[in-house]
């Protein structure tokens, strides 16, 4: 198949004007198994064809194709690589760049990440090392929030992040526990309904971490790496989710994360009333669902 890939993908592009709908979905799936190989010959289509049936069609083709790849990409992460935080921002940031470069967003994210490695010391304790990525984040860097609502979809990727300096808390909550982790402190998202918190997790004598049972505080990464034990926000969490309390308390998988932050994307969406994109995330969704 792949000698004559060319060649029958050049007659498969050839017959997108098939009339008979069961014969035209037979086509799509042979197309869509092609994956990227196909999107080149369906962007010439787009560039040069005047007939309104088969641009459509071909759109269709190429958002299929894409989903398809990202949620291969995604379950493979959240299988195999879920330890890299960055890896999967990055992957999640494809929904709405298909084309971002991985080589040119990840340099960008370890020329930030060792910024921040040469302002740490040694001896650090995890409350010093957590001040310093706020310090840097906000102090040095700049960071801050995005408040054009225009811009709050592409500002919730990676590269944009990294390119303005702007983001909602969802982005910097991801890309300060992203740097954190690469720089080995344990520090993860938590199950908490409001953005704005990380975790400190330490595992007792093990290595082995228990999210749930070893979170030793809080941190608000906003506020200069201000800390809060975890009784303080038990006793919030008591007032607001009496009967969940076991499902909001402690930190959360990397992946959990990820689709925390679909999820929110996702509600943005609905917010200004584009249900095919928030139809495209569930489908995406159930790809961390490993």
């Amino acid at each position: 198949m792949a000698r004559n890939a060319n060649t029958d993908l050049t007659n498969l592009m050839e017959l997108i004007d098939e009339q008979d709908d069961s014969l035209f979905e037979k086509i799509s799936e042979s197309i869509i198994a092609y994956g990227f190989t196909a999107i080149p010959y369906l962007e010439d289509i787009i560039e040069n064809s005047l007939d309104e049936t088969v641009q459509s069609r071909v759109k269709v083709l190429v958002k299929e194709i894409r989903t398809q790849s990202l949620y291969s990409e995604l379950h493979n992460w959240a299988t195999l690589d879920s330890h890299d935080l960055l890896k999967g921002f990055f992957i999640v940031s494809k929904f709405q760049f298909p084309d971002l470069d991985e080589k040119i967003v990840m340099a960008k994210v370890e020329a930030l990440k060792k910024e921040v490695w040469l302002e740490l010391k040694q001896d650090m304790t995890p409350f010093e090392g957590a001040k310093v990525i706020s310090k840097m984040f906000f102090d040095v860097k700049k960071f801050s929030f995005v408040l054009d609502a225009g811009s709050y979809f592409d500002s919730l990727s990676l590269n944009v992040m990294l390119e303005t300096g702007k983001s909602l808390p969802i982005g910097f909550i991801i890309l300060y526990a992203g740097i954190a982790q690469r720089l080995g402190l344990n520090i993860y998202g938590v199950n908490l309904k409001e953005q704005g918190f990380l975790g400190y997790v330490q595992p007792a004598k093990s290595n082995a971490i228990d999210l749930k049972n070893d979170l030793k505080f809080y941190l608000n990464p906003f506020a200069e790496g201000v800390f809060f034990p975890k009784a303080s926000i038990y006793e919030d969490l008591k007032e607001k989710y009496s009967d969940k309390m076991e499902e909001y308390t402690g930190a959360c998988e990397n992946t959990k994360l990820i689709m925390q932050y679909f999820e929110f994307l996702q509600g943005l969406y609905k917010n200004v009333r584009k249900p095919e994109k928030s139809m495209e995330i569930s489908k995406l969704i159930k790809a961390l669902e490993v």
